[in-house]
């Protein structure tokens, strides 16, 4: 065994043995009842929540991947970093209310909520398929990267397969041992290591490159040249600008990819707009609404969708992991710049464009000259930021089947302890089947991966219907769903292997993500079934919907004295959502400079696109803050949930003070105080 490889040996057992700590430990609290397995006695605390949350939601799905398609489509695919701003904005409308009915009527599993709300057992039982289908391909996909990247580091002492099977039982037993209160206990490190790790890889790069100006000049002559994974944008988007730092237009109409590609790039603004729309799935899935029964209380999710996501992890992917992509090219990675003598340095070796996902290793192995212990303290960052993801998925998925399958069709009067069993069991089966489509089945796994957010992100109506708009019916919430679900597949690569290539479109058609095309056709069904069900008046069941509806009227409007920013809320949310990530965004390929027109031009010394798009991140934390906060979508209910609710604690609220004037994260000063920091610096360095 080399000693890189023993470095790494030595993080993972403290690793794994913080797991198995937790694990033990965790089966203590979880003996008495379902909420305190399945929803750690729904008392998980703000900065618990906060670091696990976060590491859950994003650090699986982008710890490797975003770098590599940095890596590989350049500044206009940064774009999609602004899911750090679109995933909390989904969270914001959805996670308090689903909180204060979780509270009110005790649910456990969104299944049951929507059961109970609905009255129908078809999208408790596709709640069930659809969280199965997207745990299995998911857990596949992270814990065969995790082998993977054991397997590479380790210059293949140990296989893929090995490494992936011994290293991922540790999840299987510290979820099913300890329930959700191991999840978040050891989410907590995984947080830690997820947002060190990212930040040291984007910091070596830098140190590598040498300053922000070098970094500059050298983009500067790239831009100048046809060089990149999809040569120039060709007026798409005003100008013929190099591909890397510009959005080919606001939409391209094509087929899409696999029949006729988008010129200069597929990341037009609205592929950019829908793909984080899209990802908003992550948070809308019955997965991740259990999560937010689970905390101590709604101002919990404010630290969550503020710090959390729109500071933190947007800091990580706007800032460190586009120095990451972006800089391996100008490290050795990319040859065509190497070849024409564009690059810094040629410390990485070349990579090509099919195999852009191993950059992440390759930036890790440059510290085998410098220091082996970081090479291994790296590697276990990667393994605890997709661990993270997969171990909240894997304990809310086998909880849903459990008690939306098993509980609720098969055995009805199974009492707690078994029920347990029943649910450990299939935690086990999903870990299995996970892993077996990991080993034998990796195209599988790839096709079904890949359309799972997506899917996921058609519980919006169902959501929207439940906590919003009473007049969506029970079968326009069904066919709405199943519709959506349907266009999603085949607006995916998946759609094509299923019709034999005969579709006229490819993936993403229009450059308008599946998952949005999924939403409309979702949208029309839905509303077109309860406007006529409004008209013949044959839906029975509004007035029994109606009283969810008056109840979370009832505890959480906005307070009177500040339904005058209701009107200022809309607009400058639509300003941010337009400008910020929808068609305002080609305004960035060249508001600062245009790409080709060199260093000196830059206004910010930096590209024009990756500037724009800092700015509205920052605005983007602005309003997020605003509606978490000033519109009170994140803050504690307008008074105590009464007695003859099962949730009882007055002390949770201040009676009749207007204390809602007083909630929120209260941090809001601190951003203004960042912002005229950070537009200071800038300021300085560049002209004075």
């Amino acid at each position: 065994m080399s000693e890189k490889s023993l470095w790494l040996f030595i993080f993972i057992l403290l690793y794994t043995a913080y797991c198995f700590f937790w694990g033990v430990r965790g089966s203590k609290y979880n003996s008495e009842n379902p909420e305190q397995y399945y929803l750690a006695n729904r008392n998980v605390s703000s900065w618990v929540f906060f670091f696990a949350a976060t590491a859950a939601t994003f650090a699986g799905l982008t710890v490797i991947s975003q770098t590599s398609l940095v890596f590989h489509d350049g500044f206009q695919y940064v774009g999609t970093a602004f899911i750090a701003i679109t995933v909390p904005l989904g969270s914001i409308f959805f996670f308090k209310r689903q909180w204060m009915l979780s509270r009110k009527f005790g649910y456990i599993t969104p299944g049951e909520m929507y059961y109970d709300y609905y009255k129908s057992d078809t999208i408790r039982v596709i709640s069930v398929l659809v969280t199965f289908f997207i745990a299995v391909p998911l857990l596949a996909v992270f814990f065969g990267a995790t082998g993977y990247l054991i397997n590479t580091l380790t210059d293949g002492y140990f296989s893929r397969e090995l490494s992936m099977w011994v290293i991922s039982t540790i999840v299987l037993f510290y979820v099913t041992r300890g329930g959700f209160k191991s999840i978040v206990s050891v989410g907590v490190i995984q947080s830690w290591l997820y947002f060190l790790t990212i930040t040291i890889l984007g910091i070596i790069i830098y140190s590598f490159i040498g300053n922000i100006e070098i970094f500059g000049k050298a983009l500067a002559k790239v831009a100048s040249t046809t060089i990149s994974s999809w040569g120039n944008t060709n007026g798409y988007g005003g100008g013929d600008y190099n591909g890397y730092f510009a959005l080919p237009g606001v939409i391209q109409w094509v087929a899409g990819l696999g029949k006729n590609e988008a010129i200069g790039g597929p990341w037009t603004a609205m592929m950019i707009f829908t793909f984080t729309i899209s990802f908003m799935g992550i948070v809308l899935s019955p997965s991740f609404s259990m999560w937010s029964y689970s905390a101590k209380n709604p101002k919990t999710f404010s630290y969550y969708q503020v710090w959390g996501s729109a500071v933190i992890v947007g800091l990580l992917l706007f800032v460190f992991t586009t120095f990451q992509g972006i800089g391996a090219n100008l490290l050795g990675a990319n040859a065509e710049l190497n070849n024409n003598g564009l690059s810094i340095n040629t410390l990485l070796p070349e990579v090509s464009k099919k195999d852009h996902s191993l950059i992440i290793y390759h930036i890790i192995n440059l510290m085998d000259k410098y220091a082996l212990w970081l090479t291994g303290l790296l590697a276990v960052g990667l393994i605890a930021g997709l661990q993270s993801t997969a171990a909240a998925f894997l304990m809310t998925s086998g909880s849903i089947i459990t008690r939306d399958l098993y509980k609720a069709y098969v055995n009805k009067n199974i009492n707690w302890e078994k029920e347990r069993a029943v649910a450990r069991i299939i935690m086990m089966l999903i870990f299995l089947a996970s892993l077996y489509l990991a080993t034998f089945a990796k195209p599988a796994m790839v096709l079904f991966s890949g359309i799972a957010i997506s899917i996921a992100f058609q519980f919006l109506i169902v959501l929207l219907g439940l906590v919003w708009f009473p007049w969506i019916t029970k079968g326009a919430a069904t066919f709405g769903l199943i519709i959506g679900i349907i266009i999603v597949i085949l607006t995916e690569t998946i759609g094509q292997q299923i019709t034999g290539n005969r579709l006229p479109w490819g993936r993403w058609p229009l450059t308008i993500h599946s998952g949005v095309w999924g939403l409309l056709f979702n949208v029309f069904v839905c509303f077109s079934i309860s406007a006529f069900s409004s008209v013949t008046k044959i839906d029975i069941y509004r007035s029994h919907r109606q009283k969810f509806h008056d109840f979370l009227n009832d505890h959480m409007g906005l307070h009177p004295s500040r339904t005058k920013l209701r009107s200022f809320a809309y607009v400058i949310a639509l300003i941010w959502l337009f400008f910020g990530v929808g068609p305002g965004q080609v305004l960035g390929n060249n508001f600062f400079g245009e790409p080709g027109a060199g260093y000196e031009a830059w206004i910010l010394k930096i590209p024009s696109i990756w500037a724009y798009q800092l700015i509205w991140w920052f605005f983007g934390i602005g309003l997020i803050w605003f509606l978490a906060s000033k519109m009170d979508l994140s803050t504690l209910p307008n008074k105590p949930i009464q007695a003859n609710d099962l949730y009882n604690k007055p002390d949770e609220v201040q009676g009749e003070v207007n204390y809602i004037d007083k909630v929120g994260t209260g941090y809001g000063w601190i951003l203004i105080l960042v912002g005229m920091a950070i537009f200071s610096i800038i300021f300085y360095i560049y002209f004075v």
